[in-house]
């Protein structure tokens, strides 16, 4: 067969689309014509990065900019237009970008034409499209028009907006659409290519949703190893038409795991990544090490980032030492959990893992424990502090609103702030959204939610019965059962949070320079410049609280060097106590970590951007 797989906007266009990739691979490895035809590059091209970056990157996650947009254009009067520009006028009072959206409007209708002709429609068999987030849309349009102009073209969805009900509904909501792949993909869509080849009609495959009788769920891939590499000659050659082309510095994506080992263990709350494949998988690091040489060599670039929900913790004993040892001369993002270790974080930086989004969301130890987090306020304090003493790039958010949540948990969270205005503060600060696949989505009323509906912003795109546009959507909002309202008690901790972002220049230095003295240097907004002198033990034990250590531990490394004094033990009591009030080390029980960074922190440099 010849199989066109579309990336349709809104989606980044400083990297190519790895599902598509994979599949086409799989499907040119049995002798099937396979290309991916890039939409979001196209699109791009036409209107210009600056607003197609606009709505992408903007406006499209936070206010379905871009879905409403060839929402329009598919549904055209049954929407109400006037509903949706009020409604972002409330949110965006006197913003002017969505002024330049609206002009966007007059682009859809030839952008999809153009689609038809580029791509080159009529010589396929069969056309799929992947939908992500905020691409359903844009392929919906296409696939009608596709449908329209070429009856006899099959047209197959895929892709994370198709897990579930969701893949269902839009097998029943929309009829120019074929089949839906439900869930992971590999072994699915090649196999119903397969089928169709042999020209089997309304073929049942696990995993697809056709019209014929109900198929049973797709297996997910056990073995990762025997996944092909990822094919993106397509994305680049989309990208070298661009006149912006360079401009981008592309990054490529790799794939090393699937699902969540944490997860398995202790779903967090929040979290609707997974769905039914929360399952860990992971590559063996001999078959990453070579994939990642491999798309170095084939493409020349250097910046990777890893899809993988966790960093696989057996590559810290195989992967990460065999990079340090290779200096492939590479940057990677990767997802990891917080409680790592200074060995760990070194290692990382060593072998070139030079950004990482570890999931941070609170510095509330007790707030953490309702998220399921499996980690405490003070070691994502220490993760904060060690990527900026290794140069690593850290992307993370603060999340509230937890079902359960006290008042004191953020008392003590807006202390905690006050003490690392020196470290990278929070991307933003968000109540929870409810995500569907989450704990919180799944079990509602078990964790206080109530009054539970899509996203507001849903009705401006899907000219549907209610009932249909709940199953479609992914993002929905709710009230609290105890009628609780966050924002209520959050605003010391919101106050210091905007402090800790607008920091003009304040830190914490430690300078040693082989001084008998560690001189403390600490200007911080909120104080006057201070510099402390620490000799001694008094130094040993500062440093030694680098990384969270305990009183007892500090207590025995004491005594072993002064014996078993009686002043040794209300010394070091004293002194820790000094150095809580100073916030030159934070608290947390008989937990102590010191806060101040060594003056000459390497720089972040090339770290690639998160996904």
């Amino acid at each position: 067969m010849r199989v066109l797989l579309v990336n349709m906007p809104w989606i980044s266009l400083g990297r190519p689309a790895i599902g598509v990739s994979l599949l086409k691979a799989s499907l040119q490895a049995e002798g099937h014509d396979c290309r991916v035809a890039y939409g979001n590059l196209l699109l791009a091209g036409r209107v210009g990065r600056e607003d197609y970056e606009l709505v992408c990157e903007g406006l499209s996650a936070a206010f379905f900019a871009g879905d409403w947009l060839f929402a329009q254009h598919l549904f055209g009067q049954q929407l109400d237009l006037d509903a949706y520009v009020a409604t972002l006028h409330h949110y965006l009072d006197g913003d002017q970008r969505f002024a330049r959206v609206l002009r966007l409007r007059a682009e859809v209708g030839p952008f999809l034409e153009a689609c038809l002709e580029r791509f080159g429609v009529a010589g396929y068999d069969l056309v799929g499209f992947s939908t992500t987030f905020e691409q359903n849309l844009a392929s919906l349009a296409l696939a009608r028009l596709v449908k329209q102009r070429h009856p006899d073209k099959t047209v197959v969805f895929g892709g994370a907006n198709c897990e579930g009900v969701m893949g269902r509904e839009l097998h029943r909501s929309f009829p120019w659409i074929d089949y839906v792949v439900s869930g992971e993909a590999d072994q699915a869509f090649p196999e119903l290519v397969r089928r169709l080849a042999r020209g089997q009609r309304a073929p049942i495959v696990p995993g697809v949703v056709g019209r014929g009788a109900a198929a049973p769920p797709a297996l997910p891939i056990a073995d990762l190893d025997a996944l092909p590499v990822p094919d993106y000659d397509d994305y680049f050659e989309g990208l070298g038409q661009l006149p912006f082309a360079g401009e981008l510095r592309p990054a490529l994506l790799i794939e090393s795991a699937r699902g969540c080992w944490w997860g398995a263990r202790s779903h967090c709350t929040f979290c609707g990544l997974n769905g039914a494949t929360m399952a860990f998988r992971s590559k063996s690091a001999p078959r990453v090490l070579a994939e990642l040489e491999g798309q170095q060599r084939r493409y020349g670039v250097n910046r990777f980032l890893a899809v993988d929900n966790i960093l696989p913790y057996d590559y810290f004993k195989t992967l990460l030492p065999a990079l340090k040892q290779r200096r492939l001369g590479v940057s990677l993002f990767y997802e990891v959990k917080s409680n790592l270790k200074r060995e760990q974080v070194a290692l990382l930086r060593d072998a070139g893992v030079l950004a990482l989004q570890p999931g941070v969301e609170s510095l509330s130890t007790p707030v953490l424990k309702l998220m399921r987090k499996g980690v405490s306020g003070l070691q994502n304090v220490q993760l904060l502090k060690l990527c900026r003493e290794y140069g690593i790039e850290i992307a993370w958010n603060l999340l509230y609103g937890f079902p359960g949540e006290l008042p004191e948990h953020y008392d003590g969270m807006a202390a905690t702030l006050e003490a690392v205005y020196h470290l990278k503060p929070p991307g933003t600060a968000a109540v929870i959204r409810l995500d569907r696949f989450s704990p919180n989505f799944d079990h509602a009323a078990e964790f206080g939610l109530t009054d539970v509906r899509p996203f507001a912003l849903y009705q401006h795109l899907y000219p549907l019965p209610p009932e249909r546009v709940a199953n479609l959507a992914y993002f929905f909002e709710y009230r609290h059962a105890d009628g609780r309202r966050p924002e209520s008690y959050l605003s010391g901790t919101l106050e210091r949070l905007a402090v800790w972002k607008s920091n003009a220049g304040g830190d914490l230095l430690m300078h040693a320079d082989g001084e008998p003295h560690l001189a403390l240097v600490d200007t911080r907004p909120g104080r006057e410049p201070r510099r402390y002198h620490l000799a001694g033990l008094e130094r040993e034990v500062y440093e030694l609280c680098g990384e969270v250590r305990g009183r007892g531990a500090l207590l025995a490394h004491l005594r072993q060097r002064l014996g078993d004094r009686a002043d040794v033990e209300a010394g070091l009591d004293a002194f820790l106590e000094q150095m809580v009030r100073e916030k030159l080390m934070l608290r947390e029980g008989d937990q102590f970590l010191s806060l101040a960074v060594p003056a000459g922190t390497p720089p972040v440099v090339d770290a690639p951007a998160a996904p």
